[in-house]
């Protein structure tokens, strides 16, 4: 991120204004890091804990182009 890494601390510290969906485009989005075993749930869980009703994350490579198709289904 531009002013330093954003942890899932941070983004459970959000407090969001009736968040509906986060589609997370990153890959392995709903998958734990071996280097920060402290931090033990993943990005796609930390958006859902922080209120938003519907989120949708990716557990392995995910292609652009895929990804872009799928995002147009959801607009």
């Amino acid at each position: 991120m531009r002013d330093g890494p954003l942890t899932i601390r941070d983004i459970m510290r959000t407090h969001w204004q009736n968040p509906e969906f986060a589609f997370l485009s990153a890959c392995h989005a709903t998958v734990g890091d071996e280097s920060s075993p402290d931090e033990a749930i993943h990005l796609a869980a930390t958006m859902q804990f922080s209120g938003f009703r519907s989120v949708i994350g990716s557990m392995w490579f995910v292609d652009d182009d895929i990804v872009g198709q799928i995002v147009s289904i959801f607009l």
